[in-house]
């Protein structure tokens, strides 16, 4: 994920931190150092240490979904963690129901674990009486010191583990009812069935925000109904490419550039072309890279049109091959934050895959239906 930062790596898993977290950070020592007594740099301190622990019960929840998927043979790229939660990027979630079921439910499960650990270390550790009476329990959860961390993170633990079980995209318990309907009726019409509740329940969740629930809770609505639509059209995605090949929709008559022209060249075919993207070709056959056209623009205005193409490609663009599935080739791509994938065969380019050939081809399949790709060739013209 583009402006993520790796902080560090455990499990041979990185654990990454994107831009936009400090926001939740500086929004946390703000409260605890303003609102809250006794405020001031101690209160801002205490604020930072809060949200940074209960940030690990994030990193815990994520790296049991993590440790689980592997062991069904999902690759793990990493987890992010972003102000709304972690975010742990798979190469796909297990398409067996059962599987689907185990790893969706493992997040949860290890904060009802932490919780349940907590609550019965708390006679030990905090005033016991707190529990009650609920307005002691409150003052203290929300006074600085440890036990009100005690109590702050074991409240906020056992409320992941609710709220990531709501039966809703792209929650955990979204993917746990998707898969318990899979059983009975089938990973295509149970992926339709979860995303039409979720996406109730985000209405539902914005319209409590908005008469009275907080403006947090519309946040969380609007993240749900749209994370629940972005399932939805992926699972379709997946149902109509999975089993068309790369050979049925590579473009062939792509132009290519050689590293030792000048992005001038380059960009002159671009009044004649509607072609975005050029790769970099050797006098072999094999890939160098690719010039996007927004990099060939920003640098024809930073260095003029004499820079070399050498410099100005992107090195570090997945290649793709002529038997692959082009959902997965579309997945590399989105992983890689690349809109193109150039082609090789026995390590020389054939042609190139865009974001916009696979759009065009998911259209006319959805249109005329999946069976309609066994009339496109499979070796490509």
């Amino acid at each position: 994920m583009r402006w993520s930062y790796r902080i560090f790596r455990v499990f041979d898993i990185d654990v990454r931190v994107h831009a936009t977290f400090f926001f939740i950070v500086a929004y946390f020592a703000y409260a605890w150092g303003t609102a809250r007594e006794p405020g001031g740099i101690y209160g801002a301190f205490y604020g930072v240490v809060l949200v940074l622990l209960l940030f690990a019960l994030v990193v815990m929840h994520e790296l049991t979904h993590s440790l689980v998927a592997r062991s069904f043979g999902v690759g793990v790229r990493d987890i992010t963690l972003l102000p709304i939660g972690g975010m742990a990027v798979m190469d796909e979630m297990p398409t067996e129901p059962r599987e689907e079921l185990l790893v969706a439910v493992a997040g949860p499960m290890s904060n009802v674990v932490v919780g349940v650990v907590m609550a019965a270390l708390a006679p030990l550790l905090i005033d016991a009486s707190l529990f009650g009476d609920f307005g002691r329990l409150s003052d203290a959860l929300l006074a600085p010191g440890f036990q009100g961390a005690y109590l702050y993170l074991l409240f906020v633990n056992l409320m992941l583990a609710v709220f990531n079980l709501l039966p809703a995209f792209p929650m955990d318990g979204g993917r746990v009812f998707r898969s318990l309907l899979a059983m009975r009726m089938g990973r295509a019409k149970a992926t339709r069935v979860a995303v039409g509740v979720g996406q109730v329940l985000a209405v539902a969740l914005g319209v409590l925000g908005v008469f009275g629930g907080g403006i947090l809770m519309v946040v969380v609505a609007v993240f749900i109904f749209f994370g629940a639509q972005a399932e939805g059209k992926g699972d379709e995605m997946k149902g109509v490419l999975e089993d068309l090949r790369v050979a049925q929709a590579v473009n062939v008559g792509v132009e290519t550039a050689r590293p030792e022209q000048s992005i001038g060249e380059l960009a002159a075919r671009l009044f004649h072309t509607y072609q975005a993207d050029f790769p970099v070709v050797s006098h072999d056959g094999s890939v160098l890279g690719v010039v996007t056209r927004d990099r060939l623009i920003s640098l024809l205005g930073q260095h003029g049109p004499e820079f070399p193409v050498s410099e100005a490609m992107r090195v570090d663009v997945p290649t793709g091959g002529l038997t692959d599935s082009v959902y997965d080739v579309f997945q590399r791509m989105q992983s890689s934050g690349s809109r193109v994938m150039p082609i090789v065969e026995q390590g020389r380019f054939v042609g190139m895959v865009s974001l916009e050939d696979i759009g065009e081809v998911f259209a006319l399949l959805s249109a005329t239906g999946p069976e309609f790709a066994e009339r496109v060739p499979r070796e490509p013209r």
